[in-house]
């Protein structure tokens, strides 16, 4: 089922590249690509690498809280090969599951390295959200740009309410007081894995940390990409900007096509396309997105082979 699931998300995605053909195909493409702005996505292409390493010194934020402190270079090169099983390996196996595991292994603390990740990638995305939301209160948008917006911002505390309530708590419960013997282990797991996110509930401070860091990775993120725009000559409004990215970012998470090929490209020519760019432009944003992360998932590949050539050494 699984290597059936795989073919069908390579499948959608080659499905989704042949739709943009037509954009391919035009000369205005290639001339608009000719006449990029170099120095523009060389500086896109730092601020990118700045939000990387933003993003691993919040994941260290949870992990020291929770007693499980890592050094920089581990945390930082845990995120680059991160983003190398998730943008180059067939099997699906998102580089979220890789930082999990990779620290679960090194800690012998399973539930928490998990929790870790997913309290980190959980913030990043809310602060995300929560962006793109103001960015649709302050600029005219299409309705279907800003109710989306407002939607996934709301969307994502009243998931974050729910799953910190103790009525989920009450529910997992009861359900695993239903299930056969057979699947008593499995769900014991789930639900440590539940009692251990329902502990972050009340640490303020700690999300005071994180949010403060989530902001530096926003910042950075969102300028990385508006760069690219202003790369191609083109000035839309940073609000609408940061409504776009929100949804595309949203969207994208979702594992529709193998390593989101054609979602991608797709969701910025629609959705840029609401804001009145050029799909040559938009797609061209989109190509250079995907660029910049294959060159940090190579250099994360790097990483990965030069740590086990290290821990064989050691050997």
């Amino acid at each position: 089922m699984s290597r059936l699931w795989r073919w069908l998300r390579l499948l959608l995605g080659l499905i989704l590249i042949a739709a943009l053909i037509p954009i391919f195909a035009q000369p205005e493409f290639w001339q608009t690509l000719a006449h990029v702005n170099v120095p523009l996505v060389v500086a896109a292409t730092v601020l990118s690498a700045i939000s990387v390493v933003s993003k691993a010194w919040r994941w260290g934020a949870v992990m020291r809280w929770r007693g499980l402190p890592q050094s920089s270079s581990y945390l930082v090169s845990g995120y680059f090969i991160g983003m190398f099983f998730n943008n180059f390996l067939p099997s699906g196996l998102g580089g979220d599951v890789v930082r999990a595991y990779q620290t679960a292994r090194d800690t012998g603390r399973g539930a928490e390295s998990v929790i870790s990740v997913v309290i980190e990638r959980g913030s990043g995305m809310v602060s995300l959200f929560a962006a793109g939301s103001v960015g649709a209160l302050f600029v005219p948008l299409p309705l279907s740009i800003t109710l989306l917006a407002h939607g996934l911002f709301l969307g994502s505390l009243v998931g974050l309410w729910a799953l910190w309530s103790d009525v989920t708590g009450r529910i997992l419960r009861v359900v695993g007081s239903w299930l056969p013997n057979i699947l008593q282990s499995p769900w014991s797991k789930i639900t440590r894995l539940y009692e251990e996110f329902r502990g972050y509930r009340r640490e303020w401070r700690l999300f005071a940390t994180v949010m403060a860091q989530s902001l530096v990775t926003l910042i950075t993120t969102l300028a990385s990409v508006y760069l690219l725009l202003l790369a191609f000559d083109n000035h839309v409004s940073f609000g609408g900007f940061a409504a776009v990215y929100s949804i595309v970012t949203a969207i994208d998470v979702i594992p529709f096509s193998l390593n989101g090929l054609g979602i991608r490209e797709g969701t910025y020519v629609y959705f840029l396309g609401l804001l009145g760019v050029p799909s040559a432009i938009a797609l061209g944003v989109a190509l250079l997105v995907r660029l910049i992360v294959a060159l940090f998932a190579l250099f994360g590949g790097l990483l990965f082979l030069w740590q086990g050539s290290v821990k064989k050494l050691q050997k």
